[in-house]
């Protein structure tokens, strides 16, 4: 198989998803990239290392990051070792926000993987750790 179909094929379905659990994520009070925001912000928590590793634009993050402290989901402080950043902490009530973002999205997902027998979805995750790890 050629790259281009699949990275069409992972990109729509990605889009899929996004736009399927979206309703239920606005209910939580998030947008799939605020999900994945709340969900990076344990192991990344400054800006720049967010955008980094979600690969979006520095100026969107830092956006999202000021509307999810706003709403509550998130707490901002100095960072003590570089007084010039700042650390991102997810609250309580943004740790349950993700929880259930996450749900919606799983519950998506689930419903994608179920045309998938179980021998089919193992080996589906078997060739993407293949694919992420870069080996054949």
């Amino acid at each position: 198989m050629e790259a281009w179909p699949l990275l069409i094929r992972l990109w729509r379905l990605q889009r899929a998803l996004n736009e399927e659990a979206s309703p239920c994520m606005a209910e939580h009070g998030l947008s799939p990239r605020e999900l994945m925001l709340l969900a990076f912000i344990e192991y990344r928590p400054h800006a720049g290392q967010l955008a980094r590793e979600l690969h979006l634009p520095a100026p969107s993050v830092t956006h999202s990051l000021k509307r999810l402290e706003k709403a509550g989901l998130i707490t901002r402080k100095s960072d003590p070792g570089d007084l010039r950043r700042f650390v991102f902490r997810l609250t309580d009530e943004g740790r349950r926000a993700l929880d259930a973002g996450r749900d919606c999205l799983i519950e998506r997902m689930r419903e994608r993987l179920g045309c998938l027998s179980p021998e089919e979805r193992t080996q589906l995750i078997g060739f993407l750790d293949r694919m992420l790890e870069g080996r054949r």
